[in-house]
């Protein structure tokens, strides 16, 4: 028997489109511009092209893979748990025959 589950269930957390730690970091950053830097025509012109040159870019990877950030931080963080090929002198897998005889 199945039940219909409600989308807002699977549908990934998107900030405007964008992953959401990837746009609270992109809007941090253009405040802090804005706000911290000052209201200069280069700061503006800076956070203008972040606005829409950097978030249409997010927006599109989002659409590929809605996790793409988190599993990047991941793979960063547990690089040095497996090599990425064995040893040259290493030796050789064997499949085992299943059922073990």
């Amino acid at each position: 028997m199945s039940h219909p589950v409600h989308p807002s269930l699977t549908r990934p957390v998107l900030f405007g489109g964008a992953e959401r730690e990837l746009a609270i970091l992109e809007g941090t950053l253009i405040a802090a511009l804005l706000f911290g830097v000052g209201l200069h025509g280069l700061t503006v012109a800076i956070a203008a092209l972040i606005a829409f040159g950097v978030h249409p870019l997010l927006v599109l990877a989002a659409k590929n893979d809605a996790q793409m950030f988190r599993i990047y931080l991941r793979s960063i963080a547990h690089q040095d748990a497996y090599l990425a090929r064995a040893h040259p002198s290493a030796p050789a897998f064997r499949c085992l025959p299943w059922p073990p005889l």
